[in-house]
């Protein structure tokens, strides 16, 4: 908002000349006369009041003392009809007075040459009227010797400005030193313009009290009008873009500061008119000429100025992303409505003008001011920001990369512009004598409107510290983010858990902080809520065990997201941890909802690390060295390989013969891995394939099951004989 209105600033010092503000007041009622107590004697003498004094008791004495200064209290009653007519004939009036005193405005302009005369005599006095022209010409020279002992001063110190202006300055701090002493330097140009007229001025002037006057107001108003056009400069800078404060390029930047410039000087030449008319006993008349003539050509300039540079501001305004339709709505009609509340401020001076009403504040004056004030605040305490949480780059260095307190910035940004624009709204308010709560209280729900402040300050605070959480929250998950295939840390596990919290946490307690300021007692409504909280603990005992068990469980760290654990003949990788139940999603798809209060032992197979054994039957001739050799060649291969060994802890090694079968020996080979991301299992897969690929090129046999059949040798011979007789009868074709 800030850098979509810099150039109200322009009208900051240079408001209608001579323009009285408009306040607005509220209808007082007037205090009714007390009226005479229904029991009250008549005539109302001293000894009828202690007669009846002396009859009453205290009680009542009291009660008819209330009655009594109740009904003085009480204010008449107006009728609305005698009001509205009163309005009515109030408002003709001021018409027709207003039309009156614009047709003697009017008719002062034939006489202003006589006005401007007589003035003029009166100042020269007791000199004659070419006085004038001597002290005009004493002033421009003064003027000159101001300038030449600036000049001086700029010449002594342009080397030292100009290096100073072409230094690179990076940083906050160092851009406000930067800025801190281009202003002093510009201030004390101004001194020495001042220092060096003043010089002259004093050895020439002779006493006279008129000329001094009307050399002070000379020197003030030209003094005015460069110091303007030094914040102006300052903030602007037309003819230097990289010490340019609001973000303008030159064309906008030139239109602004000289339009600004002509501004000023209608300004201090209407202004000093006016204070020298009135000053030397000119008629009113002529003197609100000047002055709203003054006005009217400050309005044109400043509307001229407003939709010259429309499209710069409205760019501003859209902003470089993708803008709202409010933003793009307000970029469209922001000159139509600066133009709307310039001219309602013009048409409010004139009306006070032309009603002689008494000029009791600056209101118009500063409520522009303000509106000009308001986004420069804005758009300073976002650079301040911006440049507090910027980490400038060394030279040679690329720039910074975006750290987690850049994601804070558009947070505190709208919190900004959220506490500038109450802050303003409510100051403009102050200004005008306008206390809306006082309105607010005369309607319905007046209890309602009289704590509206605290519950948008409520509201605002809950917001922001909501904001600042959840980001706090968000960016440290997206630090703790790690692949899909490996499980959270145990800080990403909790965040989750902790932004819900924070979320309810700060939701009650905005409730119930609106409702105290809504003026509701809400200890009641704790303490109803702890008893229903205790109901809820005695009828809901597995909610309570299920919930503090997984809160005991969390900080026990018993399980994180991605890891894979077993409980009971539940098992899979941990997907979601809620409130009452872990979520475990199957490797086979399944998902298996779990509740912490159900949980009796749980096993975690993703943890820290774990130990593979791969068993291998091999037969009794086997060269068991070679099959250690073998085993360790593949290990250092396995280690040596990048895919593997990043998941591999310690390396595949032999662990011998660990059994002995009746056709096998049992090998067994390990190896410690990390269990996440399941790079175990890949080393075992690959182990596995290329043991038994070594074993089949070195000959190695891997032993086969077999059931060893004893037969006595008398049968044995039996069966063979009968085998041959069975083979026999075959041959012959005939069955046996």
């Amino acid at each position: 908002m800030i850098r979509r209105s810099a150039w109200l600033l322009l009208a900051a010092c240079i408001c209608l000349a001579g323009a009285g503000p408009v306040a607005a007041k509220e209808a007082r009622p007037a205090k009714g006369e007390a009226h005479e107590a229904a029991k009250l004697p008549d005539p109302l003498t001293r000894d009828s009041i202690r007669e009846l004094v002396s009859r009453l008791s205290d009680a009542e004495v009291r009660a008819l003392l209330i009655k009594q200064l109740d009904r003085a209290a009480l204010p008449a009653a107006p009728k609305k009809a005698d009001d509205m007519a009163a309005m009515a004939q109030t408002t003709s009036a001021e018409f027709a007075q207003m039309r009156e005193r614009a047709n003697a405005i009017a008719a002062s302009a034939a006489d202003i040459q006589d006005v401007l005369g007589q003035v003029a005599a009166r100042i020269a006095d007791p000199f004659e009227p070419g006085h004038l022209w001597l002290v005009a010409g004493g002033i421009l020279v003064m003027f000159l010797a101001g300038g030449g002992a600036e000049f001086a001063f700029g010449y002594l110190s342009r080397g030292a400005e100009r290096r100073f202006d072409e230094r690179p300055a990076e940083g906050l701090a160092a851009g406000a030193v930067r800025f801190t002493l281009r202003a002093g330097i510009g201030l004390a140009h101004l001194a020495i313009f001042a220092l060096g007229a003043l010089a002259l001025f004093m050895l020439v002037w002779q006493g006279h009290a008129a000329t001094r006057f009307l050399v002070v107001v000379a020197l003030s108003a030209v003094l005015g009008v460069r110091l303007f056009t030094l914040v102006l400069r300052l903030l602007l800078e037309p003819r230097m873009p990289r010490l340019r404060l609001l973000p303008f390029d030159d064309r906008a930047a030139r239109l602004l500061y000289w339009g600004g410039a002509r501004l000023a000087i209608v300004y201090a030449a209407v202004r000093t008119a006016a204070l020298l008319l009135e000053r030397f006993g000119a008629p009113a008349d002529p003197i609100l000429l000047i002055r709203v003539l003054g006005a009217s050509l400050f309005l044109a300039l400043i509307l001229d100025t407003v939709w010259k540079i429309r499209i710069d501001v409205a760019s501003l305004i859209r902003g470089s992303g993708e803008a709202g339709h409010l933003r793009r709505l307000l970029a469209d009609l922001w000159p139509a409505l600066a133009t709307a509340y310039l001219a309602a401020l013009y048409l409010s001076a004139l009306n006070d003008l032309l009603l002689d009403r008494p000029e009791t504040g600056n209101a118009p004056i500063l409520s522009i001011v303000l509106l000009l004030a308001l986004p420069l605040v804005d758009m300073l305490l976002c650079r301040i920001l911006a440049a507090v949480m910027l980490r400038p780059a060394t030279p040679g260095e690329a720039p910074p990369a975006p750290t987690i307190a850049d994601s804070f910035e558009p947070v505190l940004h709208r919190a900004i512009h959220i506490v500038v624009l109450v802050a303003g709204f409510l100051v403009i308010a102050d200004l005008w004598d306008l206390n809306l709560f006082a309105i607010a209280e005369r309607g319905v729900g007046s209890r309602v409107t009289s704590a509206l402040l605290g519950i948008a300050i409520t509201t605002l605070l809950a917001w922001v510290l909501w904001e600042v959480a959840r980001t706090a929250i968000d960016q440290r998950m997206t630090a703790e983010a790690v692949p899909i295939d490996r499980p959270a840390s145990r800080l990403r596990t909790l965040l989750p858990l902790l932004r819900m919290t924070l979320q309810v946490t700060i939701l009650i307690m905005a409730i119930l902080s609106i409702l105290a300021a809504l003026g509701i007692n809400i200890v009641p409504l704790l303490a109803g809520a702890s008893v229903v909280g205790v109901a809820i603990g005695f009828g809901s005992q597995t909610l309570v065990r299920d919930i503090v068990s997984g809160a005991f469980f969390l900080m026990d760290d018993a399980f994180r997201l991605g890891e894979y654990i077993e409980v009971g003949d539940a098992k899979g990788t941990v997907e979601k941890i809620g409130v009452r139940a872990v979520i475990l999603r199957h490797h086979r798809g399944a998902l298996n909802v779990l509740p912490y209060g159900e949980i009796k032992r749980l096993r975690n197979t993703s943890r820290d690390w774990m130990i593979m054994k791969l068993e291998f039957r091999l037969t009794y001739d086997t060269d068991l060295k070679k099959v250690k050799q073998i085993v360790k060649k593949i290990g250092a291969e396995i280690a040596a390989d990048p895919e593997l060994s990043r998941d591999l802890i310690e390396p595949l090694k032999s662990q011998g013969v660990t059994a002995a079968e009746d056709s096998a020996l049992i090998v067994r080979v390990k190896y410690m891995a990390n269990p996440a991301g399941g790079g175990a299992y890949t080393i075992r897969r690959e182990a596995y394939a290329r043991i038994i690929k070594a074993f089949a090129e070195a000959g190695i046999k891997f032993a086969s099951r077999q059931v060893t059949v004893n037969v006595p040798a008398g049968a044995a011979m039996s069966a063979a004989a009968a085998a041959g007789a069975a083979a026999a009868a075959g041959d012959d074709g005939k069955p046996g």
